[in-house]
């Protein structure tokens, strides 16, 4: 009887091995293909206007309410805010890697910006 669930068992201890969030804020994240928050960055044309799960280390946090945080990638950065204010993060997240999902946006021009309104985060474990 024990036979049919190996395979089950199995299929489960290697999902664990998996880097799903241990820590969730918005709505959740799922399983889904992440970007690199580097390619995101780095090609953000392919990206605009699209939803996305961008997955990157937060280099810093709102010091007050945690209300926007930013990830970068040498001089690029790209600005994190929460749609409607819904959520907010932990003060100390700056450099834990992170899950964000929600719509991307890239404005050209003289200082371009790189914008995410995220819609869920899950910060992955230590």
């Amino acid at each position: 009887m024990l036979k049919p669930l190996a395979p089950l068992a199995l299929a489960l201890a290697l999902a664990g091995c998996a880097s799903f969030p241990s820590e969730s804020y918005g709505i959740g994240i799922g399983s889904h293909h992440s970007v690199p928050a580097a390619t995101l960055m780095q090609h953000p044309e392919l990206y605009s206007g699209k939803p996305v799960i961008v997955q990157g280390t937060i280099a810093e946090v709102c010091p007050k309410r945690g209300c926007w945080m930013k990830l970068r990638d040498g001089e690029r950065v790209l600005q994190v805010t929460f749609k409607d204010g819904s959520f907010t993060m932990p003060l100390d997240c700056a450099g834990r890697e992170a899950r964000i999902s929600g719509v991307f946006t890239y404005t050209r021009g003289d200082n371009p910006k790189l914008a995410l309104v995220a819609t869920g985060v899950g910060l992955l474990p230590r």
